[in-house]
């Protein structure tokens, strides 16, 4: 009787477990993309409205202070950012900056996935020299999921310098963070979209900033840690008191970034 019990316990967690692999499988794209139309378009007379084909779909945003002699920057935002959101905070920095939302994400087509998005980082990349002057400083900023982003089109482009706020290694090893009691190998086979930097960070520009908090509940601290010590050369880093969704206004945050485009223009 005792036995039949234990045997019908460990059924029911396999199945549970299964079931939840399952889920975690088929659902991935719900877990990892939020995307949300645009949330209100930009009126401001620095913001002009830009728009670009990666492939065969059409990605749409912004850019910002299109006529400052300061360098080129590329932004990637998180996997919740619509753009739009994001673009009053650039018009203060000292540089020309190019705010273009993910496949699915805002007035850009399409749905979002890993292979897309870095295809559409280098065209974003592409555009951006060939619109505003490939011979101007080139600066990629990626924040969360965007640093991995950030990080293919860094590798891919070679910009002049590199900002990464909360970056990590790979989604499985975030993941695996999260989900402690399923094996790192499971995650790893699941992941459709593994989002890991292993292949692109030798390639990366020597000069960089990395933006992070202690008190980061959805990257784990020790995880930008562990990323920062696969670089080749050490980064600067600014750190900041706050969870991971602070806006990028908070002075903290600000003044590190700031100073950072504005000391790349005699780099």
């Amino acid at each position: 009787m005792l036995r039949m019990t234990l045997l019908t316990i460990i059924g029911a967690l396999a199945l549970f477990y299964i079931g939840v692999c399952g889920l975690l499988y088929f659902m991935q794209e719900r877990l990892m993309f939020f995307p949300s139309p645009v949330a209100t378009y930009p009126t401001h007379p620095a913001v002009e409205t830009v728009s670009l084909a990666s492939g065969d779909v059409q990605l749409a945003g912004w850019v910002i202070n299109q006529d400052s002699h300061g360098p080129l920057l590329v932004y990637f935002g998180g996997n919740g950012e619509e753009l739009s959101q994001s673009t009053s905070h650039f018009v203060s920095l000292p540089a020309t900056s190019i705010l273009i939302n993910y496949r699915g994400y805002g007035d850009s087509e399409g749905k979002p996935g890993q292979s897309g998005m870095f295809a559409d980082a280098e065209a974003v990349v592409d555009f951006a020299q060939a619109r505003y002057g490939k011979d101007r400083p080139l600066l990629v900023f990626g924040r969360s999921l965007g640093s991995v982003v950030a990080v293919h089109a860094a590798a891919e482009k070679h910009p002049n310098a590199l900002i990464l706020m909360s970056p990590f290694r790979s989604a499985a090893d975030v993941a695996t963070a999260q989900y402690r009691w399923i094996p790192a190998s499971t995650i790893r086979w699941m992941l459709r979209h593994p989002f890991d930097v292993t292949t692109a960070i030798s390639e990366l520009p020597s000069r960089m900033l990395i933006i992070r908090t202690d008190d980061d509940r959805v990257i784990p601290p020790r995880e930008t840690d562990l990323f920062i010590d696969r670089l080749t050369t050490p980064p600067e880093i600014a750190r900041y008191l706050g969870e991971h969704n602070e806006p990028l206004s908070r002075p903290d945050i600000w003044r590190a970034l700031q100073a950072f485009v504005a000391n790349t223009q005699s780099h």
